[in-house]
């Protein structure tokens, strides 16, 4: 009898053991998550004077301008770019403002810093045409990037779909807008212009097949420091419709970042991240900034937006026009006199409607 119940004591305890580490195994996977960070940066808006300075021993290399920057870039999964000007290659001529083109040395450069997540929608699409857009395309599709913005055809789709790390994500880039030149008759797809319809269809298709929804929006006024009523207008439409986060550009200076809460959803939206690398004047176009963004799916599927960041950028040019782009935790006055004003006045403007964003 004795032995019995020792045997039965012995059950007993590894039957409660057994139940003890399934518990905390079930909790240990309830607090699991998956982590995905996400850097954007602004317009990359290549002109003549840069490529003059990348002009050396008879080619070309814009991978120095970059270089300040690339160690924070590279902190990150996913590193967005507004490619302002269309990679169409030197075969077609290059070519400044007011009708772009660049060569894909440039496109060589942001492969080799990190950049991954392109937008080739915005008001310089069209600028040379066809040929520049479909060259821009076949160079992009050889390498390892996710781009939106412009198709071959109209049975690719805008919206592309991608896995990183387990979250199933959705991307997709518009713009207002091409400056007012046409699309080459029925090749609306050349350059993906926004309407709230086609908007809604895009982000209907895959709702339910995503984790995460990435819109990159080209819109807004230029030189303005705050969004106009389309941009606020946009921004909650595009949040109705279940979109994560929204990539704002174009304005070419900062605009402040914003978190509109939906059905216990929210959606952090940048207005605008200003520019990143160009040869425009004032102060103000020379700040741009990066936002950064942890995206985490909970054990439970559920996607939180975490540790919000921004970091504002200096466009720093030399008497021997060398172009660098500085993050504003290097620099000091010998760079940019009063940066810590510029600072400070730059803070305030991108905490305007969401205080909660650490600004470096």
């Amino acid at each position: 009898m004795k032995r019995v119940c020792l045997i039965l004591f012995i059950l007993l305890c590894f039957f409660i053991h057994s139940l003890r580490n399934k518990t905390n195994e079930s909790l240990l996977i309830q607090d699991e998550e998956i982590v995905v960070s996400l850097f954007t940066v602004g317009d990359n808006l290549i002109h003549h004077t840069i490529y003059e300075a990348a002009y050396v021993n008879q080619e070309y290399n814009f991978l120095p301008f970059y270089e300040d920057i690339k160690p924070l870039i590279n902190q990150y999964d996913l590193k967005f770019i507004n490619q302002e000007t269309i990679l169409g290659g030197k075969e077609i001529g290059l070519s400044t403002y007011p009708a772009f083109n660049s060569p894909y040395e440039l496109g060589d450069a942001l492969v080799e810093v990190g950049f991954n997540l392109i937008s080739i929608a915005n008001n310089h699409t069209l600028d040379r045409g066809e040929k520049a857009i479909i060259n821009a395309i076949n160079y992009l599709d050889q390498k390892p990037v996710i781009y939106s913005g412009a198709v071959k055809n109209e049975n690719i789709s805008q919206v592309k779909m991608f896995n990183q790390k387990k979250i199933k994500f959705a991307f997709v880039a518009y713009t207002y807008g091409t400056n007012g030149i046409s699309h080459p008759q029925g090749k609306e797809y050349l350059a993906n212009v926004y309407s709230n319809e086609k908007v809604r269809q895009d982000i209907l298709k895959v709702r339910y097949l995503v984790d995460v929804i990435i819109v990159s929006m080209h819109w807004g006024d230029e030189y303005q420091d705050y969004p106009n009523e389309v941009q606020i207008k946009q921004a909650n439409y595009l949040a109705d419709l279940g979109v994560d986060i929204i990539i704002g550009h174009h304005p070419h200076v900062i605009q402040p970042v914003d978190v509109i809460v939906n059905d216990e959803r929210e959606t952090f939206v940048i207005y605008s991240l200003g520019n990143f690398l160009s040869d425009q004047k004032g102060i103000d176009r020379l700040i741009g900034m990066g936002v950064g963004v942890d995206i985490c799916k909970k054990a439970n599927g559920k996607i939180e937006l975490k540790n919000k960041t921004a970091t504002l950028l200096y466009r720093y040019k030399d008497g021997s026009n060398t172009f660098r782009i500085i993050p504003f935790y290097n620099l000091d006055n010998d760079y940019l006199n009063d940066y810590e004003y510029y600072f400070e006045k730059k803070k305030r403007l991108i905490q305007t409607y969401f205080k909660d964003i650490i600004v470096n």
